[in-house]
């Protein structure tokens, strides 16, 4: 029983690390002194990000419109080969999407390719179908170095439904602190 009950433990961790994210940093100290309203904020000491977000589509979104799907400020993609992006959206009767992603730093966002869609997978061995070309791909990508904006945008000439069919977009990202502070101090008035 006692193996179980370890093993239920592990799977909730790994749960809370896949569904939710995990993010470490360091925490800035904040000193007051009681005497003349001055906040110290300490020195930066390790300041790393690590997160994977699910964001389910949902609703309407107009020609032109945009979702910003995440923002990552003060933190930016910071490891090669570590930070990427999965989504299923609409798509047209070639596999070509509906959507595109930008990214970068706002306001200075770039067009991120996310490939040709990804037509066949297996299900214990078996073929299985990731995209039905016309309805709904599914697109994966790697995240450029130094980004800390990444939006979702309609480039379809139409209005998007995102109510049917599943659609989602899966971000996952190990970033560093892209400014320290070192030693401040802030006059509280």
């Amino acid at each position: 029983m006692e193996n179980n009950n370890s093993t239920f433990c592990t799977l909730i961790i790994i749960a809370i690390v896949t569904f939710t994210g995990i993010s470490y940093n360091t925490i800035y100290g904040q000193l007051v002194s009681p005497t003349n309203n001055t906040i110290q904020h300490a020195k930066h000491i390790f300041d790393n990000l690590i997160t994977s977000q699910h964001i389910p589509l949902t609703g309407n979104l107009l020609d032109g419109d945009y979702i910003l799907l995440m923002d990552l400020t003060p933190f930016a993609t910071s490891v090669e080969g570590h930070s990427h992006i999965a989504m299923k959206i609409p798509c047209d009767k070639d596999g070509i999407p509906k959507a595109s992603i930008i990214a970068g730093i706002a306001p200075d966002l770039k067009s991120l390719d996310v490939g040709e869609a990804i037509n066949n997978g297996t299900l214990n061995g078996k073929r299985f179908d990731l995209s039905d070309k016309g309805n709904s791909c599914l697109y994966h990508a790697q995240l450029p170095i130094g980004i800390t904006d990444i939006v979702l945008v309609n480039t379809s000439n139409e209005t998007l439904k995102f109510d049917r069919g599943g659609y989602s977009v899966t971000v996952s990202v190990h970033g560093t602190a892209i400014q320290h502070l070192g030693n401040e101090t802030m006059q509280m008035h």
